[in-house]
């Protein structure tokens, strides 16, 4: 009996012991929303006692995206130059971390840096149009604008990875009488990315830093319409890196914060 009792003792105990923390780690999160509103709200009335109106949409409590460091993928290479060249293209390594890739319509050489040009192509297209979109579609590129100049036309885009755009990863594609005729860009893959350590800007604090930009660089601009976190390729013989960045986009031009260091850039 007595054995019985202390057994219902230290259940009892247990479960107040555990009645005691789902309280406290209520308390803790009631205390983190309250201080998150607080930010947000501290945030809107700095920008609204400095006559700049804040996307009223924007997340400012998102955090930034990791910088990231890529591998090369030889294999996409092959993949884009074939789909480029309008058959299955033959690689030779030139030496320096440079690949040609050749078909009877040109040859297409890819550099470890992750860019690629061809020029001299006579790759027969149904429509610049329709190739470009089907192109851009299976490789990840995006936000396609086509211009047309003299019966010569040109399409370019900029690749998306993680959902974000990539800048210095832009694609061009350049088309005369049907044919595709010269191809250049940069391509990255997110296959065996490695995150980097190292605390990043949230958008809030992003938001803070280009406030105290504009004063001090004399910006004028009178809203912020939208805000969201990118990445740039940094690339080297070396290496391949996705840097990110806080885009900023105003009324009058778009503006970067690098999330690392803060530092506050114009397009």
């Amino acid at each position: 009996m007595e054995t019985f009792r202390l057994k219902n003792i230290a259940i009892l105990i247990l479960l107040l012991l555990n009645a005691w923390l789902l309280v406290l780690l209520g308390y803790q999160y009631l205390q983190t929303r309250q201080a998150d509103s607080g930010v947000e709200e501290s945030l809107r009335a700095l920008y609204e006692s400095g006559g700049l109106a804040l996307d009223s949409s924007a997340e400012l409590l998102e955090e930034a995206m990791p910088p990231l460091t890529l591998s090369r993928r030889v294999e996409t290479e092959a993949q884009m130059a074939s789909a480029l060249l309008m058959g299955e293209a033959e690689a030779v390594s030139q030496g320096g971390g440079i690949y040609s890739y050749s078909a009877g319509t040109g040859t297409i050489q890819f550099r470890s840096g992750g860019s690629f040009d061809g020029t001299d192509l006579r790759c027969p297209v149904d429509g610049p149009a329709e190739f470009a979109q089907s192109f851009c579609g299976r490789f990840g590129y995006a936000e396609l604008v086509l211009q047309e100049d003299e019966g010569e036309v040109a399409v370019t885009a900029v690749q998306h990875l993680l959902g974000v755009p990539v800048y210095g990863c832009g694609l061009t594609l350049r088309f005369e009488d049907g044919l595709l005729t010269a191809v250049s860009g940069s391509h990255v893959s997110s296959e065996d990315a490695v995150t980097e350590p190292g605390e990043q800007l949230s958008c809030a604090t992003a938001l803070l830093r280009f406030l105290d930009f504009r004063a001090a660089a004399g910006v004028v601009c009178s809203e912020v319409r939208t805000v969201r976190c990118v990445y740039e390729l940094q690339s080297s013989s070396a290496a391949l890196r996705l840097r990110p960045l806080w885009q900023i986009d105003t009324d009058t031009y778009r503006y970067f914060v690098d999330c690392a260091s803060g530092a506050v850039t114009r397009q």
